[in-house]
């Protein structure tokens, strides 16, 4: 059984969803649903956890002397 939540936002946030949802061809609400699940997914926080550990100076020079390219971050 689903729940209902409601969350206010300011109009040009909701401008924003808007635009996002009609660019990906849904719905705000399936673009916020999804938003949530991504942030509450335990992967997702071990994957940023490990990304940021991985990105020390010490770690990227190893990286970029094996494999080339830019740091992002």
């Amino acid at each position: 059984m689903s729940k209902h939540i409601t969350i206010r936002v300011d109009e040009e946030f909701h401008a924003r969803l808007a635009a996002r949802a009609a660019a990906e061809g849904t719905t705000i609400t399936a673009l916020v649903t999804e938003a949530a699940r991504r942030e509450l997914d335990p992967d997702r926080q071990r994957f940023l956890e490990a990304a940021a550990e991985f990105n020390t100076s010490e770690n990227w020079a190893y990286f970029q002397e094996r494999f080339g390219g830019k740091k992002t971050a």
